[in-house]
């Protein structure tokens, strides 16, 4: 529910994901799930179809996704609700085609800034000196596509994490699982800080769209 340039977060995801032929919607709810529920309803204003996998507490990513097991039988996506991108999620879906496996995990490109010198040694030795160097990482963006048997991993009535447990765990199996990258917008709202810059963000783009 928490407004970006005026609208709620969750109707710029449906938005979103709508532009790419998506009709119909799982939205797993826990907290405040009767406001957002009674805000959204069966999805109509917004052209599409909702219904609503219902927790009486926080379960995590995993935990919240086995909730919503009931109404799945195909190859869905799956999309952490706090995140703002312009992923083509078409070509993710491609991807996951094209590849098969059990899931596919969009990344992004995340840099981190060492406030210090990087040193690389060898025993007593010096090896190479890096002044404050900026590491590279690809990260986990949030979007997945994924089969259904995922969820025969995924306990039920638990906390459970996908990051941390599920996906960790089915790769020690040997499960495949796919990456998939492109250069597109990625942010998150988590903090008041993200929430703020992408509020700005979205206000000069929703302008210009006007304009």
């Amino acid at each position: 529910m928490l407004p970006i340039a005026g609208k709620p977060l969750l109707e710029r995801t449906i938005t979103y994901l709508s532009s790419y032929g998506v009709t119909e919607f799982i939205v797993c709810v826990a907290y405040l799930k009767k406001q957002i529920i009674d805000a959204f309803g069966d999805g109509t204003e917004l052209g599409v179809k909702i219904e609503y996998a219902e927790a009486d507490s926080p379960l995590g990513t995993a935990g919240q996704l086995k909730t919503a097991e009931r109404f799945i039988d195909g190859t869905f996506i799956a999309m952490n609700g706090d995140i703002v991108t312009s992923l083509n999620i078409r070509n993710l879906l491609d991807t996951h085609s094209r590849l098969g496996g059990l899931g596919t995990i969009a990344l992004k490109k995340y840099d981190v800034k060492v406030p210090y010198g990087y040193i690389t040694v060898d025993g007593d030795t010096i090896k190479k000196f890096d002044e404050k160097p900026t590491l590279s990482f690809m990260a986990n963006a949030g979007i997945y596509v994924l089969q259904p048997r995922i969820l025969e991993s995924i306990p039920v009535g638990r906390t459970c994490s996908l990051e941390t447990e599920i996906f960790p765990l089915l790769l020690s199996k040997g499960e495949r699982m796919n990456s998939f990258f492109e250069e597109a917008y990625w942010a998150d709202v988590g903090s008041m800080t993200d929430f703020e810059r992408v509020n700005d963000e979205a206000l000069v783009k929703d302008s210009e769209q006007k304009g």
